[in-house]
């Protein structure tokens, strides 16, 4: 859909409901997907389905956790044409340019690619970070990352994710028809504010799979939260990478896959 009409999140359709043996039409809202592709330094690189917002933070999000670049700084101009849904992105050197070459298919909503080395991911150092969260904070974070967005709520059609400091509830949260698109859009986020990740808790809500744990560990994020699964590979590789990974957050408990020693009962001291 290429054309001058503004697409905002959400898409109003008209729908026939069947309720109680009955049709009936009525309006409802969508969430809006689009097909965004990234030129960068001239060189089209990909186009990733998303919902139309936060494209810059996206952008330096996806640049990073795929190796390209290193940090937010190295993108020198970044502009959007909206009626082609084009991002043209500029950045200083391309880390890797060989990694255009390695594609490697993901588990995400639709047929995701990451562009990575995983021998260059394999061979990190694990994560040495010290912080510690109370577990009732990890409760509190994800049931308010459930409860925040009215994009959800309307379409349903979202996956929500957010950062916290220590175990705080957070001040953004961002929303994306992909799992892996709203994580890129945090990141991006907190490496445009040049936030220092040491003591940040990514947290999700839909299914953490190694792409995750990869994307976290581009950034050095130490605890990864989500109320979804975590697949086997996803607690391999957060072991290996010194991440804390906690899954099925529940009201009262949740899971602690690996580096349990990063959560707190209540009552002790962080």
């Amino acid at each position: 859909m290429h054309d001058d009409t503004p697409i905002g999140e959400m898409i109003p359709f008209t729908i026939t409901r069947y309720r109680n043996n009955e049709l009936s039409e009525e309006a409802s809202r969508v969430a809006a997907e689009i097909p965004l592709t990234f030129h960068v330094n001239g060189r089209e690189l990909a186009t990733l389905m998303c919902t139309p917002s936060h494209l810059k933070a996206f952008a330096c999000g996806f640049l990073v956790t795929s190796g390209f670049i290193k940090s937010a700084d190295d993108i020198t101009s970044f502009s959007l044409d909206e009626t082609k849904w084009r991002a043209d992105i500029k950045v200083r050197d391309l880390v890797d340019p060989e990694l255009l070459g390695q594609r490697v298919y993901t588990s995400g909503c639709g047929k995701g690619v990451m562009y990575t080395s995983m021998m260059e991911l394999s061979s990190r150092h694990p994560i040495q970070s010290d912080v510690q969260i109370q577990g009732s904070d990890i409760i509190a974070v994800i049931h308010w990352l459930q409860h925040c967005s009215d994009l959800h709520r309307i379409t349903g059609g979202v996956h929500s994710a957010s950062a916290s400091i220590k175990g705080q509830i957070p001040d953004f949260f961002i929303d994306d028809i992909g799992r892996h698109n709203a994580v890129d859009k945090v990141l991006g986020t907190l490496l445009l504010e040049k936030t220092d990740c040491s003591r940040v808790m990514l947290a999700c809500t839909g299914r953490i799979s190694s792409e995750i744990v990869h994307k976290a560990r581009r950034l050095d994020i130490p605890v990864l939260a989500s109320r979804g699964a975590p697949t086997h590979q996803s607690i391999l590789l957060a072991k290996e990478m010194g991440i804390t990974l906690v899954g099925f957050v529940r009201p009262t408990n949740f899971a602690v896959f690996t580096h349990a020693q990063r959560i707190l009962e209540n009552g002790d001291k962080k």
